[in-house]
């Protein structure tokens, strides 16, 4: 019987076409990525109107006119004026009783009293004291308390006392209690801190440095107040001032100022003081006086104030934008305009030393500050132009920098001057009214050190 071996048959190669592409696809993604991060990527940014302050703020202590006034007699206090408001020399500031009677009366008056206005402010008091609220703060829970009674001192607007004296004799009660007048006419304050003793000669730089130290204590309550309490406190001039410690370059710039805006930093309030500098114990010192807002800050002692001295508004750019490109510089005399725009005339000589006229098209040339800044491509050094108002040669020889920064609307590399109103570490104020030059909503480029002009943008 005859046996035979089965032989395999060899497969024919098939080729996987579904693989082949998807093998291709990661193949050319792969590209793409190594492209991607390999190439160096050209960031825009968008030009705005903007403005820097680099003023560091600095605290000051106020320094004003200011009396503390004591009670000789023990009893319940009762003010008829609003903190903030001025009294007059003889008006009456609070009357004194032995069992706070009279306190539980004046309450009674104040609500019979209220009013619409009433009211309106006083959810005025109240909202500023949600919005302002801080947990580790406990003392702005004191200070509403305080303010709601201000407001209903506010809006009696004086007539309390007297309408005081009128519900006694209506009720027929005969209430024996003192009343008490202004010495002075002032503003009226009801906190003390115990610096109202402090001159300017008692003004150390340690002395400003405890800022933080400062407390303010409210003299209004209900409870009996002992002779020799402080009652008030009387402001007796609207001219106040604000002493602070100078840093070299705040003096040297101060220095040459009678008057500096100042801007209290916690309400944003500006307003321009006098300055009077002087130095102590090896420290410069300010002294910088006004008579506005005193009422205001009456209650405060230090301020966290700034300068508006480093500041500057117009077009914000990135420092890293800016260029430096060298020019020739030439005068508007020997500028001239021809069919191609303006141009200079050039004395050409040729070799046998005839000299003949040319008139050059200046091209992109940049204008500013009365000068045109031109391409070395349109002329060189020692090159002879014509100056137009004298017939004379003017021999082209100066050169000049010019900042600017490469403007990219067109989608290519477009040259634009800048004129520098100020800068910090990280961006440029420069002016919006530059002949040629930037607008807002302009692209720039922000790195443009390896672009030249009229290099496309992808």
């Amino acid at each position: 019987m005859a046996t035979g071996k089965i032989q395999p048959m060899k497969k024919k190669f098939q080729p996987n076409i579904a693989l082949f592409i998807f093998l291709l696809i990661v193949v050319y993604v792969i590209i793409l990525g190594v492209g991607y991060f390999t190439k160096e990527h050209i960031s825009i940014y968008e030009v705005n109107t903007s403005e820097i302050s680099d003023d560091s703020p600095i605290y000051g202590f106020i320094l004003r006119s200011e009396e503390v006034v004591k009670t000789s007699d023990a009893g319940y206090i009762n003010y008829y004026n609003a903190e903030g408001t001025r009294v007059g020399k003889g008006d009456v500031v609070y009357t004194i009783d032995s069992d706070g009677e009279v306190s539980n009366m004046l309450e009674q008056l104040q609500k019979t009293n209220t009013t619409t206005d009433t009211i309106a402010s006083m959810r005025e008091v109240i909202s500023s004291f949600q919005n302002n609220l801080s947990l580790a703060k406990y003392s702005q829970v004191s200070d509403f308390k305080y303010d709601v009674n201000n407001v209903l001192l506010e809006q009696s607007r004086g007539t309390l006392y007297n309408d005081l004296n009128k519900a006694l004799k209506s009720s027929g009660k005969n209430k024996d209690f003192t009343k008490v007048t202004a010495q002075k006419s002032g503003v009226i304050s009801y906190s003390v801190d115990g610096y109202e003793g402090i001159t300017q000669d008692d003004l150390t730089a340690e002395l400003l440095d405890e800022y933080g130290k400062a407390t303010r204590k409210q003299i209004q309550g209900k409870e009996m107040t002992q002779a020799g309490s402080p009652v008030y406190k009387l402001v007796t001039n609207n001219d106040w001032s604000i002493i602070v410690k100078l840093n070299d370059d705040y003096y040297n710039q101060l220095k040459e100022l009678d008057f500096v805006k100042v801007t209290v930093e916690k309400d944003d309030i500006s307003f321009n003081a006098a300055v009077t500098l002087y130095d102590k114990d090896g420290f410069h010192f300010a002294r910088l006086s006004t008579s506005r807002y005193m009422e205001h800050y009456i209650n405060d002692r230090f301020l966290k104030i700034e300068f508006t001295l480093k500041t500057a508004a117009g077009l914000k750019i990135p420092n890293s934008s800016i260029l430096e490109k060298d020019y020739y510089v030439l005068p508007a005399n020997v500028i001239t305009k021809g069919d191609e725009g303006n141009g200079v005339i050039k004395r050409i000589i040729d070799k046998n030393g005839k000299a003949t006229k040319q008139f050059t098209s200046l091209g992109d040339s940049e204008y500013l500050d009365g000068k045109y800044y031109v391409r070395d491509s349109v002329v060189s050094g020692g090159d002879i132009v014509l100056n137009m108002e004298t017939g004379d040669d003017y021999i082209v020889s100066s050169k000049e920098k010019l900042y600017g920064v490469y403007c990219v609307n067109a989608g290519y590399c477009e040259f634009r001057p800048i004129d520098i109103q100020y800068q910090n570490k990280e961006y440029t104020i420069v002016a919006d009214s530059t002949y040629g030059g930037l607008a807002a909503y302009d692209h720039i480029v922000v790195d443009p050190k390896n672009l030249q002009d009229d290099d496309f943008i992808d």
